[in-house]
């Protein structure tokens, strides 16, 4: 409280602060969008882009989808995917990873994976599974996950990172199945769609729309599906409004084999999510599931390895959908493969081959027995996808 006569200079106001200016949109056209429609804007301030018009949609596709840091496969193994925004922007298109496994096979699976893994977490699994059942394998990134969730995913440069809804799922597995049959030339009676977790929304949003559209399908495999995002926490009856992947509401129309895979002992997604989906499958396409006792979410593929279910319950998918016996699927694939599928793959249990290891005496030439495979007497647990809790 100094008087000014004390002082030999005024003291200087304090300027006021200035205001922030808004961030300049890189495309005006974006900020359109028409009530209900799925439009791709700006939400959450400048680097984050979501789709849906609704501030809701927003927040739950953060609690929904949740990307793991990415596994990055060589370029030599992946190819892009041309994708387009929602809502009619043609003009704003990225790319999305996949890859194709080419084993010469008259059935190709396209397979959807869970929630939190990408493609490359379950590359190596999938390439050795694809060789024992001898089918060709497709996956594909979700738009927003692993290899196409930055910048150098899109053709322009000056837009924002992408990150998944549920719109854009779809959008994803629309063109990863239109690749398999225009570029590919597959016929769409011999692909299986395959879902993992979170992947089987996009299987039973594809196989609905090729029974809509009186495009036949091989057949359907959904391994710990779920009913709808909401009804994973709560029991409802109905869907509500604003539900995410309500698969049970889609399957009813799936117009093809469906064969479902379920842990008895998953803590994510209930048991009798699996059990729903199977009563609500049309009779004439339910296919006799697996339930496996002790399994959870993410070892199913463990413990049905060791004990030996997983390869003949799929190889007995596979020549039901041919209409074949299981001997003559068995021949068939023999025949392409070049080896017997009855050999299981195995994975060595340190850096030497199996032939070099003290603990696999047993040799492919002097199996067991016909009824089991040959193997190592002591082998590692297959490459598992490794995926978090999805």
């Amino acid at each position: 409280q100094l008087s000014s006569a004390l002082l030999p200079f005024s003291l200087p106001k304090p300027k006021p602060k200035p205001k922030p200016k808004p961030n300049p949109d890189p495309n005006p056209a974006l900020r359109h969008a028409s009530d209900g429609e799925a439009a791709w804007g700006r939400e959450r301030g400048p680097g984050v882009w979501r789709a849906g018009g609704v501030a809701m949609g927003a927040v739950l596709s953060t609690v929904v989808f949740q990307p793991p840091p990415p596994v990055y496969l060589s370029r030599h193994r992946i190819f892009w995917l041309s994708r387009h925004y929602h809502g009619g922007y043609d003009d704003i298109g990225y790319e999305i990873p996949a890859y194709f496994l080419d084993r010469g096979s008259n059935l190709t699976i396209l397979f959807s994976h869970g929630n939190a893994e990408d493609i490359g977490y379950s590359f190596s699994w999938f390439s050795e599974l694809s060789q024992a059942l001898g089918v060709n394998f497709m996956a594909y990134e979700y738009t927003g996950y692993g290899m196409a969730r930055g910048r150098f995913a899109m053709r322009r440069p000056d837009l924002p990172r992408l990150e998944p809804s549920e719109e854009a799922v779809y959008g994803d597995v629309e063109a990863a199945f239109r690749w398999l049959t225009e570029v590919k030339g597959i016929p769409s009676e011999q692909i299986i769609l395959y879902g993992r977790s979170l992947g089987s929304g996009p299987s039973c949003y594809m196989a609905q729309k090729c029974a809509r559209e009186g495009v036949k399908l091989a057949g359907l495999i959904l391994q710990s599906p779920l009913l709808s995002i909401y009804r994973v926490t709560f029991d409802f009856r109905f869907t509500l409004p604003g539900d995410f992947f309500a698969n049970i509401d889609r399957i009813g129309e799936v117009e093809a084999p469906v064969f479902i895979i379920h842990g008895v002992d998953d803590p994510i997604v209930p048991f009798w999510h699996g059990q729903a989906l199977l009563r609500a499958v049309s009779e004439p396409y339910r296919v006799k599931p697996m339930w496996v006792r002790g399994a959870g979410h993410n070892n199913i593929e463990v413990l049905l390895s060791l004990d030996r279910r997983l390869m003949p319950a799929l190889r007995e998918f596979f020549a039901k959908i041919r209409g074949m016996t299981l001997a003559e699927w068995l021949e068939e694939s023999r025949n392409y493969l070049g080896v017997s599928p009855r050999q299981e793959f195995r994975t060595p249990v340190d850096s030497r081959t199996p032939a070099d290891s003290p603990a696999s005496p047993a040799s492919p030439a002097s199996p067991a027995s016909p009824a089991s495979p040959a193997s190592p007497a002591s082998p590692a647990s297959p490459a598992s996808p490794a995926s978090p809790a999805s």
